[in-house]
């Protein structure tokens, strides 16, 4: 099974350092402190470049933390398919 590299990259958020990790198959992002510690985790339901260009644009501004409260949560199927010889 093939299972995509985690992107990550350290930033300055609301005047602290952190790491973001984003997790392209799932669409997890993971936002961790200086020590290690999550300090916020949510579903970015755009590709890696659209975060990184978002970043960019709100970089210095306390409006990320708005930003990833308002992402709306990506839906997860109604079911799950199952195979017909099971």
């Amino acid at each position: 099974m093939f299972t995509p590299k985690a992107c990550t990259a350290t930033c300055v958020l609301d005047g602290k350092p952190v790491t973001l990790t984003y997790f392209p198959h799932t669409t997890l992002l993971r936002i961790t402190d200086a020590n290690g510690r999550c300090v916020r985790e949510t579903r970015w339901p755009a590709p890696w470049r659209t975060l990184l260009a978002t970043l960019r644009e709100f970089s210095g501004r306390d409006e990320l933390s708005t930003l990833l409260d308002e992402i709306p949560a990506t839906p997860k199927p109604a079911f799950e398919p199952t195979s017909a010889l099971a």
